[in-house]
């Protein structure tokens, strides 16, 4: 089992969390638009068939991930 330190997690930044006001962290919004597209991807919403296909709805609170010890609240 790995487990991240908190140091390590703390002492970068988060790609995701942008520097700037609003959206004009470009960086950022892209990093967001990749990983929602890959999310999409992974669950098979590109299929014809899938229920929620072309829905983004929900991708992140699905596949949301927490650091050891830390609560979602």
């Amino acid at each position: 089992m790995t487990f991240t330190r908190m140091s390590d997690v703390t002492t970068r930044p988060d790609p995701m969390i942008p520097c700037k006001p609003g959206a004009e962290d470009l960086e950022a919004m892209n990093n967001r638009i990749v990983w929602m597209d890959m999310l999409y991807k992974l669950e098979g919403r590109d299929k014809r068939d899938h229920p929620k296909r072309g829905l983004y709805t929900g991708l992140h609170k699905r596949h949301f991930s927490t650091f050891p010890g830390v609560d979602e609240n």
